[in-house]
């Protein structure tokens, strides 16, 4: 009758294990058994737990450690001349089958250089090791003898001897590099090979770049593999590589040489140019080299495996070129009659491609939002108390001058061992803002009467050059210095008009107000990546008068003119 308590039915069951374990050896080494006599079940429930003791807790691999007591001796390598064997059971306790199993192929290489010295025959060794394995193989591990392994361990050396994997085809050829203001394609080579031994072991992931199905040839990724030992040629080495594909797999003689494509996932990405540095998926997949991992001596390469992440090959280089409009009056509800000159210019691997998105967010939607902005402050001017006839007149201009950029994914300094960055260069020498606007009204205020003439006139600087050619610094750090805060001061002229009151209006002071803004690249809003984006808006500003009145005499008042208010608010994309 079976215990009914998981722990009462492990104990049962390895108990139950020594005990045929006793009985069968008793019956292979028969003049041992004689000799130990009614020590023989403790000789072996010693050697059972010597065996626990060093970590080897299978019952397969308990059962031929335990064999060997029985050829050599117990605790045989404890014992002068036996160093090998101290060496061997050094070993961690995950590879207690291999140590086991070197342990029994050095025995046997020891016994036949004795000779006739030997307490037993090599073949006597072998055979008996061999019906341990039969009878035991399927057998689980203490703790676990209830559901056994699905499948018994290997028994024979199967492993390689060395393995390679390269790209065939290296993608991109080519990515850019800013020189001066010029943008030109240098080549690359491709990523040095990634050779696997027992001293150097696959790297957990494998980085790749390629190209989406379709854009071109694909590149394709080759193993070579060279076995140590093979426990069947039609079977071992076998090579697995599952991902988006489905599962392809070779076997034995195939895996001497064989190559497959690799491409990457089609992108979703944004228009051309309007997503800088944009972090597009990799597609992921995993490789696998299979052996049973089990070498008669050495350290045994196994089962190699890893995942193998293909980054989207793509570099993208942009070139913006802008103009200020020429100076011209503001007219309400009515776009400038002459707009700013705007050239964009985007390549994608040496081709370039369709630009008219990031053509349109400059040349037509940030003209029109500057546009939009001197109307705004035209309105602002002439809703002021006492103002009329209110006139502006001159040039605005955002993102002004030349920026060229370059980015795409690049294997890092591991080459195909490890992850790959986001490269990105750029050279910017822009102006953020630059104004050169004048405005004139007709002000009348406390009887008295002037001319008011404002000036914004000044320009912001946005130059910076950047290159990251490895992962550090993040992305983040390098690009959040690309933007400009500005602050362009107001300045008031007040010419006093004559009035039937013979009162003069008078400036007081500086006008306290400003054009200001930011401008340059900051993370896209709903997506990965950077935008070019520039704000504007003018700050409260008050005027100090002072009227002077030949009868009622001098009287200081202050003017607000408006109260802090957006312009200008846009994004590319």
């Amino acid at each position: 009758m079976q215990p009914s308590d998981p722990w009462a039915r492990e104990e049962a069951a390895w108990s139950d294990f020594v005990g045929r374990l006793a009985a069968q050896l008793a019956a292979q080494w028969p003049t041992v058994h004689e000799r130990l006599g009614e020590r023989h079940a403790e000789f072996v429930a010693t050697a059972v737990q010597r065996a626990l003791d060093r970590g080897i807790d299978a019952a397969p691999a308990v059962a031929r450690y335990v064999n060997l007591w029985f050829v050599w001796g117990p605790s045989f390598h404890d014992k002068p001349g036996f160093e090998w064997a101290q060496g061997l059971l050094a070993a961690p306790p995950e590879r207690a089958w291999a140590t086991v199993h070197q342990l029994v192929r050095r025995s046997v290489a020891e016994l036949e250089r004795r000779g006739n010295d030997a307490r037993a025959t090599p073949q006597a060794l072998i055979a008996a090791d061999e019906r341990l394995i039969d009878a035991f193989g399927r057998r689980g591990r203490q703790g676990a003898m209830v559901a056994p392994p699905a499948a018994p361990p290997p028994r024979r050396a199967c492993d390689l001897e060395a393995a390679e994997l390269r790209l065939i085809e290296a993608a991109p050829g080519a990515h850019y590099v800013i020189d001066g203001k010029a943008l030109r394609r240098e080549p690359l080579s491709a990523p040095a090979p990634l050779r696997v031994t027992a001293a150097t072991p696959l790297p957990p992931v494998i980085a790749l770049l390629a190209h989406e199905p379709g854009r071109r040839p694909p590149a394709q990724l080759q193993l070579r593999s060279r076995s140590h030992a093979a426990c069947d040629g039609d079977r071992h080495p076998a090579l697995e590589y599952a991902g988006t594909h489905g599962l392809w797999r070779w076997q034995g003689h195939e895996t001497r040489a064989v190559s497959w494509p690799v491409a990457t996932l089609a992108q979703r990405m944004a228009a051309p140019g309007m997503a800088i540095a944009e972090e597009t998926t990799p597609d992921i997949f995993r490789l696998e080299i299979q052996t049973c991992g089990l070498r008669d001596e050495g350290d045994a390469i196994g089962s190699p495996a890893a995942q193998v992440w293909v980054w989207p090959a793509a570099q993208t280089a942009v070139e913006i070129e802008r103009e200020i409009a020429p100076a011209q009056p503001v007219v309400a509800a009515r776009a400038p009659a002459a707009p700013g000159r705007t050239r964009c210019r985007v390549e994608r691997d040496g081709a370039e491609v369709d630009a008219a998105a990031l053509q349109r967010a400059f040349a037509v939607e940030l003209e029109a939002a500057t546009a939009r902005a001197q109307q705004a402050w035209l309105a602002a001017l002439a809703a002021v108390a006492g103002a009329s006839e209110a006139k502006l007149e001159g040039q605005l201009g955002l993102l002004l001058g030349h920026a060229a950029l370059t980015w795409g994914w690049r294997l890092g300094t591991g080459g195909m061992a490890g992850a790959a960055f986001m490269r990105l260069w750029a050279g910017i020498g822009m102006q953020a803002c630059r104004s050169d606007l004048h405005f004139e009204a007709e002000l009348a205020q406390a009887g008295a009467r002037a001319r008011l003439a404002l000036h914004a006139a000044g320009s912001a600087a946005l130059a910076l050059q950047m290159k990251r050619d490895a992962a550090e610094p993040a992305l983040l750090d390098l690009l959040l210095p690309a933007r400009t805060e500005f602050e362009i001061p107001l300045v008031a002229e007040l010419t006093p008009l004559a009035s039937d009151s013979g009162a003069l209006l008078q400036a007081g002071g500086p006008l306290k107000g400003a054009l200001a803004g930011s401008a340059g690249l900051r993370p896209r809003s709903g997506g990965s990546g950077w935008t070019w984006f520039a704000t504007l808006r003018l700050t409260a500003a008050t005027l100090p008068l002072v009227v002077v009145d030949p009868v009622l005499g001098t009287r200081s008042l202050t003017l607000p003119l408006w109260p802090e208010q957006t312009l200008c608010e846009w994004s590319a994309g």
